[in-house]
């Protein structure tokens, strides 16, 4: 059984605050495919990002004063389909800097999609080549990994040439400049969860190393065996795990060796339980939600806010 290590520590009020900047991402991917614009579920504009905060249907679940706040410098692009001889760039996240603090936030949505669907061979181990190839994670996350670029929004005034997010993982200043001096907080739901760990692993070894680096995930799988945990754990100090009892994500993926699953969670493990919160339904697809991890951080800091459950069709407020 997991004890909640970071019971004491985890401030409620930033993991609110993440979670909302990792729903900004979610909701401006979702928009898009409605909508049916390719475009700018490749590349949103940040026009985009406007439209979202500016929308009185996402205030519960954003941060409405995001542009006011945040100058959007990057969107991250991940390969949404993991087969091989297949590329298939999508959006999945941005990077921004706060305008006052010059703090850097890098937040990646979730595909529930790829955990439903994937087969067994995403969860067969292959080697962290960022901690010189000790530890073994599951190849399908790290393959994921590997194929993110950093990109310009297309009306931003400057615009770069696409750049492998590993290689800013390797070298954070070469795209954040400040990232010696200020905080980074890498962020990041369910599969997106993964993706945000791989980045602060890779940071904490290469030349982020010493860096301050903070870590929010959201319904993360686990992302490695012992020695990766091991490793990490070590490297990456403010990890902030959160989990869900209900969810299942949390417990995947499983690849046995000897009769044990050789994956393992990650410390900074921070424990919730959407059961306890009559408003919301109890089925095994709202507890995995974003928006319900949302609501349950919300009802721990003190505030019952039952707009955040109107995600989607409403379907995880429980009917009154």
């Amino acid at each position: 059984m997991e004890s909640q290590i970071k019971s004491l520590s985890i401030s409620l009020s930033e993991a609110v605050q993440y979670a909302q900047l990792v729903n900004l991402a979610d909701i401006i991917y979702k928009q898009a495919v409605k909508e049916n614009d390719t475009s700018a579920q490749l590349n949103p504009s940040l026009q985009a990002y406007q439209n979202v905060c500016n929308n009185q249907d996402y205030h519960a679940l954003v941060d409405k004063d995001f542009m006011t706040d945040y100058n959007v410098l990057y969107n991250v692009q991940m390969n949404d389909i993991i087969i091989p001889g297949k590329f298939d760039l999508v959006y999945y996240g941005f990077i921004a800097q706060h305008k006052s603090t010059q703090d850097y936030v890098i937040a990646i949505r979730g595909t529930e999609n790829v955990l439903e669907a994937i087969a067994d061979a995403f969860f067969v181990p292959t080697a962290f080549k960022e901690f010189n190839n000790n530890g073994l994670v599951p190849s399908g996350f790290y393959d994921l990994y590997e194929s993110g670029l950093i990109v310009s929004p297309p009306d931003a005034t400057t615009q770069i040439v696409p750049l492998l997010l590993k290689i800013v993982a390797a070298d954070p200043v070469l795209m954040m400049p400040d990232a010696r001096n200020v905080r980074t907080v890498v962020a990041g739901h369910s599969l997106g969860a993964t993706l945000a760990t791989y980045y602060a692993a890779a940071a904490s070894a290469g030349l982020g190393k010493g860096l301050n680096l903070s870590v929010y995930t959201y319904a993360s799988p686990m992302t490695g065996d012992a020695t990766f945990a091991g490793i990490y754990n070590n490297n990456v100090a403010d990890n902030c795990r959160i989990y869900n009892v209900p969810d299942v994500v949390p417990k995947v993926p499983e690849y046995f060796e000897n009769g044990v699953n050789i994956y393992t969670p990650l410390a900074g493990g921070y424990k919730i339980d959407s059961t306890q919160y009559p408003l919301v339904n109890p089925g095994a697809p709202c507890a995995h939600q974003l928006p319900v991890y949302q609501y349950a951080l919300e009802r721990l800091n003190g505030t019952d806010n039952p707009d955040i459950l109107n995600f989607g069709d409403g379907g995880c407020r429980a009917s009154s």
